[in-house]
C-alpha cells in the first residue's frame, strides 16, 4: 500500500509526538486500571518517574514497530479501560480517582510528560524507515 507524502509526514509527526513521552502515551489504558489497585498519587508519580527515565533513552533508541503497535493498543483500549475503571471507582466512592481515570485519556497523560524535541525524534523515525538519508540533519 502506497502512502502519500502528507500521510507519511503526519505519521512521522504523530509517532514522534508519542515517542517523546512514550510511557505516558502507552499509560492511557493502563493508568485508569491501576487507580483501582493503588492510590492515584502513587500511580501518577510512577508514570512521571518512568517518563524521567525515558527522557534518557528516547533519542538513542527508536523502534518503529513498537511505536505502531503502541498507537493501535492505545486507540483500541484507552476508552474501555477508562470508562470501566471510572465506573468501578465511582461505585466504590473513589470519586476523585474516578474523575482522573476518565480524564486521563483526554490528555491528562500528556501533562505529566517531560518536554522533548519532537522534530529531532521525527527525523530519527524518518531515518529509520528510509524516508531521509542517514546523514540528514535538522
Amino acid at each position: 500500500m502506497e502512502t502519500s507524502e502528507p500521510q507519511l509526514r503526519r505519521w512521522l509527526w504523530l509517532r514522534a509526538a508519542e515517542w517523546t513521552n512514550w510511557p505516558s502515551f502507552v499509560s492511557q489504558p493502563i493508568v485508569p486500571v491501576l487507580f483501582i489497585f493503588f492510590p492515584w498519587l502513587y500511580v501518577l508519580a510512577g508514570v512521571f518517574l518512568v517518563d524521567l527515565l525515558w527522557a534518557l533513552v528516547r533519542y538513542r533508541y527508536i523502534n518503529v514497530r513498537a511505536a505502531n503497535y503502541a498507537a493501535y493498543f492505545v486507540v483500541f483500549t484507552k476508552w474501555p479501560a477508562a470508562i470501566g475503571s471510572a465506573i468501578l471507582l465511582f461505585v466504590h466512592h473513589s470519586y476523585f480517582a474516578g474523575i482522573v481515570a476518565i480524564v486521563w485519556p483526554l490528555g491528562l497523560s500528556g501533562i505529566i510528560g517531560i518536554p522533548g524535541q519532537i522534530g529531532r525524534i521525527e527525523l530519527l523515525f524518518a531515518k529509520k524507515i528510509g524516508y531521509v538519508n542517514e546523514d540528514a540533519e535538522l
